[in-house]
């Protein structure tokens, strides 16, 4: 995407560190974006000013944030919002909590200044499309746009697109299968998950499945067109790809395990009509179970009636 395309753009930055901002300030000004600074959580949707599209940058440590409220009414203000959250330090718990709450991406206060460029071009180019896919009428043309353009979707971009594609599965009559998979044993850091993503989507159907980030170490991939039983050997086959060589090959350890929990709608489903949330709730029962026998497991079954 041009720089220039985000002219009409806003970026909100919170945080009360001026050392942190400076850098984030100058690297969102070359892409264009109308940027403000902002103190407190208060002011950062007041800041919105009316506008649909927007990249906001909190500071996790602000005074008085509650961070998923602050997700919600960002994105009831904004349809088009990017939130991305500034930590302190890159804890696994510290990422989790922010994920959790709602963020599309976290950043470290400590990231250089290559990275920060990288993520925040990333950042923009997932407004750009989100931004497109509201004018585009046709979903075919939609899926090829996103297939093209990025690889790993939002946990936002799944709960969206996951109910999406449950209304055309229950209109024609289609099965939908949903994987969780998460990365066991190992150190890894943020750039790590996101390699391990990656790897996941190298062995899916081109332009038919999906992945987004889920959770901490944590990875759903929708499966269109797919029984339980289908999804149980598309998890066997990522487990199978996922060996020395493919871990090796993209910098993760040699000793990390994926454990897998599969759902799905079809016609052997007891649940006639499931949400996005209960079909997911499903299969992360299922990683739950897998979880509790170890390492390199996977467990099936089908989301049940709340």
């Amino acid at each position: 995407m041009k720089h220039a395309a985000a002219k009409t753009w806003k970026a909100i930055l919170a945080d009360t560190d001026n050392d942190s901002v400076a850098s984030i300030h100058g690297c969102m000004q070359s892409f264009g974006y109308d940027t403000e600074r902002v103190r407190d959580p208060e002011a950062i949707v007041s800041a919105l000013n009316g506008r649909t599209r927007a990249v906001v940058i909190a500071s996790a440590s602000l005074p008085e944030l509650d961070a998923a409220q602050l997700c919600r009414d960002l994105r009831a203000a904004a349809p088009n919002v990017y939130v991305l959250f500034l930590l302190d330090g890159d804890t696994r718990e510290a990422i989790e909590l922010a994920f959790e709450a709602g963020a599309d991406d976290v950043l470290s206060k400590s990231i250089g200044e290559a990275e920060l460029h990288a993520r925040l071009s990333l950042a923009t180019r997932v407004v750009a499309l989100e931004d497109d896919r509201n004018r585009m009428h046709g979903e075919g043309a939609l899926l090829a746009e996103i297939s093209v353009n990025t690889t790993l979707h939002s946990r936002r971009y799944l709960e969206v697109e996951l109910g999406r594609e449950l209304d055309r599965a229950r209109r024609f009559a289609h099965p939908v299968g949903v994987l969780l998979a998460q990365a066991q044993r190992g150190d890894l850091d943020e750039r790590m998950v996101r390699a391990y993503g990656e790897l996941l989507c190298e062995h899916l159907r081109c332009r038919v499945d999906w992945v987004a980030r889920y959770g901490d170490r944590s990875f759903a991939v929708v499966l269109p067109e797919t029984t339980l039983d289908g999804a149980a050997r598309v998890a066997l086959r990522l487990q199978a790809s996922l060996d020395g060589d493919a871990m090796r090959s993209v910098g993760l350890p040699l000793l990390l395990r994926t454990n897998i929990g599969v759902c799905a709608f079809d016609r052997a489903s007891t649940l006639d009509l499931p949400s996005p949330q209960s079909l997911l709730a499903g299969a992360e029962a299922q990683l739950l179970f897998a979880t509790r026998e170890g390492f390199g497991r996977i467990a099936r079954g089908y989301p049940k009636a709340h």
